[in-house]
This record gives C-alpha cells, sequence and structure tokens, in this order.
C-alpha cells in the first residue's frame, strides 16, 4: 500500500511507464486526442504566464515527409506530429530577449514534456525531435518570419515491440543516484 493518493500513484505510474516511440502504426490520430495533447502543452509552466508559444499539428504525410527530409532526428514519419513554435512577436510584445532569456527553452522544453505524457495517457506513443533544420522546417512548414519551429513532438500509434535493454546498455538510475539531500554526496536526508 502506497503513502501516497491513488490519483498521485497514477500519475506517477504514467511518468513511469511514458517511453520514446519510435515506430507507429498507420491508425489516423483522432483530432480529440490531438487537441488534449495540445490542451497539456498550454498547462505547461510559461515563464511569467507570458505564452509564447504556438502548437502547429501535423497530419497530411506528405509535409510530414517534406519536414522529415530535413530533420535528421525524425527517424521514422509519424502519423502525426506536433511542431511547438516560438512566436517572435509575442516575444517582443512580452519584453522577452530570445537570444539573452533562458527562459523560452525551459518553457518549450515544459510544454513537449506535459504533451508526450498526456499522449501516452491516451494510450499513445510519442517522440522529441530537436535535431532539423529551422530554417527548413520553416519553410517546409510555410511558417511566417515571426514563428519558428523550437521542436517537434511525433505522435502516434504505437507498433508493438519487444523492450528490454541490450548488452552493454547503461545500468538504470535510482532517484536517489541523482539526489542530494543538503550537501553534495549525501544521498539520504540527515
Amino acid at each position: 500500500m502506497s503513502e501516497f493518493s491513488p490519483e498521485a500513484d497514477a500519475f506517477f505510474q504514467t511518468l513511469k511507464t511514458r517511453r520514446v516511440c519510435r515506430s507507429y502504426t498507420d491508425q489516423p490520430v483522432a483530432d480529440a486526442q490531438l487537441r488534449r495533447i495540445t490542451e497539456a502543452g498550454r498547462w505547461a509552466s510559461s515563464g511569467g504566464n507570458r505564452h509564447i508559444h504556438k502548437f502547429l499539428i501535423v497530419r497530411d504525410a506528405e509535409t510530414i515527409r517534406r519536414v522529415r527530409s530535413v530533420a535528421p532526428g525524425m527517424l521514422v514519419e509519424p502519423p502525426a506530429m506536433i511542431v511547438i513554435l516560438t512566436d517572435k512577436e509575442a516575444a517582443e510584445r512580452e519584453c522577452i530577449q530570445l537570444d539573452v532569456d533562458q527562459i523560452n527553452q525551459g518553457d518549450v522544453g515544459t510544454a513537449a514534456m506535459n504533451m508526450q505524457n498526456m499522449a501516452h495517457a491516451l494510450g499513445l506513443g510519442s517522440c522529441p525531435v530537436t535535431s532539423f533544420s529551422h530554417s527548413g522546417v520553416g519553410v517546409m512548414l510555410g511558417l511566417p518570419d515571426h514563428l519558428e519551429a523550437e521542436w517537434i513532438i511525433m505522435i502516434g500509434h504505437p507498433k508493438p515491440t519487444q523492450r528490454g535493454l541490450g548488452t552493454g546498455a547503461p545500468k538504470p538510475l535510482t532517484a536517489r543516484d541523482l539526489t542530494w539531500w543538503d550537501r553534495v554526496g549525501h544521498h539520504d536526508p540527515v
């Protein structure tokens, strides 16, 4: 029996079981699911609650193929993808200096993580893509100059695959391995 609420345990189970998915079936992703995933992205933390990001849902196979041609990190063509965009005009209105402020990447990362966790909760697979030509993706998507692609989240129904750690895989870490209490090197509370 857990010392935490059933809701906290269910949420933690979602976090623990989410995996990067790089193999998808051809089954389309429902509009309602994609909407819910972007709603999860909207509820991510946002520095100063300024929300300078937009989410572009792409389902057209030809557009996805073209984007993949300039995205070496996109190993497959998923049924759908969500592109997290920074609205540079909104950033300027909010006095955010994109070339100086670190908050933009934090906001993009939290939105991406919320969306990936929601995709998993909906029974979908997802994979973040950060290795791509920003200008190339902008051209392939017909983005106006004030919108810049930051991350691509591939979304789809996962193909069943055999999972397991291969020989030579790094040893799994625990939260204790990564956590210190009060001083560096103390892995347990005093």
